[in-house]
């Protein structure tokens, strides 16, 4: 699994980041149509890393992934 950091536009409710709203990913914006499965889980360093299986606009499936500690977004290729 290789890991790509992007640039995403979030919700940032009760905490900041909260959930993904689109990515841009090689050059193209995703627009997010919904969340299929949130899970949360520690990484080596004690930081908290969350990932999130999305659907786009265009019936795509990826993988993103927030790393709290370093307040960064990955997608997962």
């Amino acid at each position: 699994m290789k890991l790509y950091n992007i640039q995403v536009s979030a919700y940032a409710g009760y905490k900041a980041n909260e959930r993904p709203l689109d990515f841009t990913f090689k050059k193209k914006k995703h627009l997010i149509k919904n969340i299929i499965q949130q899970t949360y889980e520690k990484n080596v360093s004690g930081g908290l890393i969350r990932r999130f299986t999305v659907k786009t606009d265009e019936g795509i499936i990826f993988k993103l992934c927030y790393n709290e500690k370093q307040d960064q977004w990955f997608i997962e290729d």
